[in-house]
């Protein structure tokens, strides 16, 4: 009698841990499950696995992919407002014309992901890894890409108003003919960025490492590139109105065929640069009012 009530309360014993692993596996399946747990209508999937997965032209605002997984997923058409993907791994995914305004994409890794013509109003970049993305003809309001990396990236013709980039690495990132306008960039580099036909008014580049920078053609109104070290920038024809260059090094800068009205170059390293009036920046000091492009250009 005693034997069979120790093997029962035994058995017992087996079985209820079973049932509970059992719960706890299928509570984590919930939570994290792999394919098929990520619908329209269960927009909660924390660190799984989607990859490659199809959510294209859905309604899947405020969705939680905190953490996962989404490797080549196709997000375009589809609206992901104030989704969450803080940390979420979307290399190579597809955003095109999707909606993403007001997401969290801290520290998420979106390179080489396509997000051209899509909007991102008030969306969270900081940290984030978006290193060759696509980020044409967006529209990127008040966004917040503090410290986040966009090496080679694609903003050409994307709006950019009132953002937060500063200490941003947009080294080597295309910005043709973007409307950067009213954005923070202090501290950001932008060394060989292609900024032709860009839109710079009341943007504040002070303290920027902007070494071989591709200005030509560029509409600089009001802006601030007090420090920055703009060695070898390129102005050619850059229209240069109310700008300050305090203590901005400009030596073998081009500023040929440029017009220049009311800027400050107070401090400014203007050695070997080819000013306005075809004269060559002397090295021995800082420029001075009656040495500065400035004045040889009005």
């Amino acid at each position: 009698m005693n034997v069979k009530l120790g093997i029962s309360v035994k058995n017992f014993r087996v079985i209820s841990t079973l049932v509970l692993v059992t719960a706890v596996l299928g509570a984590s399946a919930q939570e994290t499950g792999r394919r098929g747990q990520f619908t329209t209508e269960n927009k909660r999937c924390r660190y799984c696995d989607l990859r490659y997965e199809n959510h294209s032209t859905k309604d899947l605002t405020d969705a939680d992919l905190t953490g996962a997984y989404l490797h080549g997923i196709d997000f375009s058409w589809s609206s992901l407002k104030n989704g969450q993907f803080s940390s979420a791994n979307l290399v190579l995914g597809r955003m095109e014309w999707a909606d993403f305004d007001g997401a969290d994409l801290t520290k998420a890794d979106l390179s080489g992901a396509a997000m051209f013509r899509s909007t991102f109003r008030g969306t969270d970049f900081r940290m984030a890894n978006l290193t060759r993305a696509n980020l044409s003809r967006s529209e990127l309001a008040g966004v917040n890409l503090a410290t986040a990396i966009l090496r080679g990236a694609d903003l050409s013709a994307a709006r950019v108003g009132s953002a937060d980039l500063h200490n941003a690495d947009l080294s080597d990132a295309v910005l043709t003919g973007a409307r950067v306008r009213e954005t923070n960039l202090q501290g950001a580099s932008l060394d060989r960025a292609d900024l032709r036909g860009c839109d710079l008014t009341s943007s504040d580049l002070s303290g920027t490492s902007m070494k071989g920078v591709n200005l030509r053609s560029t509409y600089v109104n009001l802006a601030n590139f007090r420090n920055a070290d703009l060695t070898g920038a390129d102005f050619t024809n850059t229209v240069i109105n109310a700008t300050n260059f305090s203590g901005a090094d400009l030596s073998k800068a081009d500023f040929t065929g440029a017009v220049l009205k009311n800027s400050i170059f107070k401090g400014a390293n203007l050695c070997g640069a080819k000013l306005a009036d075809g004269s060559i920046g002397a090295c021995d000091k800082p420029a001075s009012p009656a040495s500065s492009p400035t004045k040889s250009a009005i």
